[in-house]
């Protein structure tokens, strides 16, 4: 199955909640990622979907930024979303992929996540790189994990991580 992926657009948007509801729910606003999200627009540069030949959305993939305890802003993956009919084809791991070249090119120096271990391991992520943070609230059965660009930049914090505003990035 061949699938570009490009930066979302507004017009991508109507197509969002569809595929985020087949792929998580509609319950999945009350989990402690969703905190992270209320009121507080995604990195408008890491917000990327695949679209099929066809042009309609197959799978999404955004990035939100977060507080971390020095004052510092990294950002959190999520939602990472392919239809259900369309997983197993590479598309997934094609937007993790992306997303991550895009978050390392803008400058930060860390990238987390509340996420299946099995699946964000082989990206670089591990929950010893946050072993020293905490998120509010549950995250079971996921696994709060971290991935650094820049090394210690996580494993030498210590504290809660918090939401942010959205601050502008320069590369």
């Amino acid at each position: 199955m061949a699938f570009t992926i490009v930066n979302e657009e507004s017009d991508h948007t109507v197509h969002l909640t569809n595929l985020l509801d087949s792929a998580f729910g509609t319950g999945r606003k009350g989990r402690t990622v969703y905190r992270f999200r209320d009121g507080v627009a995604p990195v408008d540069t890491l917000r990327y979907v695949a679209l099929g030949q066809d042009g309609s959305v197959w799978g999404s993939i955004r990035f939100w930024p977060v507080a971390m305890p020095d004052g510092g802003v990294e950002v959190l993956l999520g939602p990472l979303a392919v239809f259900p009919k369309l997983r197993g084809q590479g598309i997934g791991k094609a937007l993790v992929a992306h997303g991550l070249a895009g978050a390392r090119a803008a400058g930060y120096r860390a990238v987390l996540i509340v996420g299946e271990p099995d699946y964000y391991r082989p990206f670089g992520f591990r929950p010893e790189h946050v072993s020293g943070l905490t998120l509010p609230g549950s995250v079971a059965p996921l696994t709060f994990m971290g991935l650094e660009f820049e090394e210690g930049r996580l494993t030498h914090a210590a504290g809660p991580v918090l939401p942010a505003l959205r601050r502008e990035r320069s590369a």
